[in-house]
């Protein structure tokens, strides 16, 4: 018989949650988000980035990262340029105050992922990440 305490999904994702919520405090304390932060970290890799790519890379939706982006724009960390060629088309890019900022923020990410790691060797890090790509896989599967 099903036992929701014994659902590998339902663990994976309760401590999932534990750990963002960790890191979400971390940042807090430096008035930031994670999703602002994972925001700021990508922005900080290219001159610019479309709406769409960076709901890509962050895995989020085009509509959550609208939101996002107008919080980020209220708060002066990026700013929304129309291109040249297509004028539907919009790309961010951070304000000097946003790549202060991610500046002054890259590190937490840096130290809580050392945390996280801890004493855990290498070779059981890929393990855990290859059964969780596996898992994720098994998960797309029809029931």
């Amino acid at each position: 018989m099903f036992d929701i305490k014994d659902c590998v999904g339902i663990f994976a994702t309760n401590e999932s949650k534990k750990i963002r919520d960790n890191f979400n405090s971390k940042l807090k304390e430096k008035g930031l988000t994670r999703v602002q932060w994972i925001a700021l970290f990508y922005l900080g890799e290219a001159d610019s980035l479309s709406q769409t790519i960076l709901a890509k890379k962050m895995n989020i939706k085009n509509a959550t990262v609208v939101t996002l982006i107008n919080r980020l724009e209220r708060e002066k960390l990026i700013v929304r340029k129309k291109t040249n060629l297509d004028r539907r088309k919009t790309l961010i890019s951070l304000t000097e105050l946003g790549k202060e900022i991610r500046e002054k923020t890259m590190y937490l990410g840096e130290n809580f992922n050392k945390n996280l790691r801890g004493d855990i060797d290498n070779e059981d890090l890929e393990i855990f990440k290859k059964v969780l790509k596996k898992m994720v896989e098994n998960s797309e599967k029809k029931l």
